[in-house]
């Protein structure tokens, strides 16, 4: 009981029926939870935009790689043609569309190739047909998608310097669509090495183009 008496007056303090406040009983108050709260939840937001941010960036990244990747398989496809042509006609657009034309004659069978970039699909397209026989009606296949570009092709004809003929391609690979900011340019130059300063081919197999 004596015991428990001093304790009693230990906890009383100031008169009867008050408490002294025990160490234990303290904690937080309501503006010191609401501060914490708000720090946390602003550096949780800040933690959520840079992760959204890093994954739409890579995203982006990925989707660029892709489309430049293709891009390089279709110039790659092209110059192993273009390099052995015998010819390459001048480029022209028609409706909207650009085209360039160069004939292969290594296989023993006069070949005409066409490619086209679509302006509005953004399509770099690719299709033959045998020179002796009329143009197919469609026959594309497409060799890159999302490309982009002004005047897609030049022609740079024999000269002094140069005495074959060659072809500039300028293209634009988007990620994700055109417009979408993201994009990454290709600029190469082809040379066929069977064509001379006495080659005439500016017209050559240019009659597909009038064959959709």
């Amino acid at each position: 009981r004596a015991r428990w008496r001093a304790r009693w007056r230990g906890r009383r303090a100031g008169g009867p029926g008050r408490w002294r406040a025990s160490r234990q009983d303290g904690g937080l108050t309501l503006i010191e939870v609401v501060v914490a709260m708000s720090i946390m939840s602003v550096a949780m937001t800040i933690f959520t935009t840079g992760v959204v941010q890093l994954y739409r960036l890579t995203n982006h990244a990925e989707a660029l790689a892709t489309a430049q990747t293709q891009l390089n398989l279709a110039v790659q496809r092209l110059d192993a043609e273009i390099r052995y042509a015998s010819g390459i006609s001048t480029p022209a657009a028609v409706g909207g569309d650009s085209y360039v034309e160069y004939l292969l004659t290594g296989s023993g069978t006069a070949t005409c190739v066409e490619v086209r970039l679509l302006g509005t699909a953004t399509r770099l397209q690719r299709r033959s047909w045998p020179q002796e026989n009329p143009p197919p009606t469609g026959g594309w296949r497409t060799l890159a998608f999302d490309v982009t570009d002004g005047q897609p092709f030049t022609f740079i004809p024999a000269d002094t310097t140069f005495t074959t003929q060659r072809l500039r391609l300028t293209l634009t690979a988007h990620a994700g669509g055109a417009g979408t900011g993201l994009s990454r340019q290709t600029d190469v130059t082809f040379t066929a090495v069977n064509t001379s300063l006495a080659t005439q081919s500016a017209t050559v197999c240019t009659e597909g183009r009038a064959v959709p």
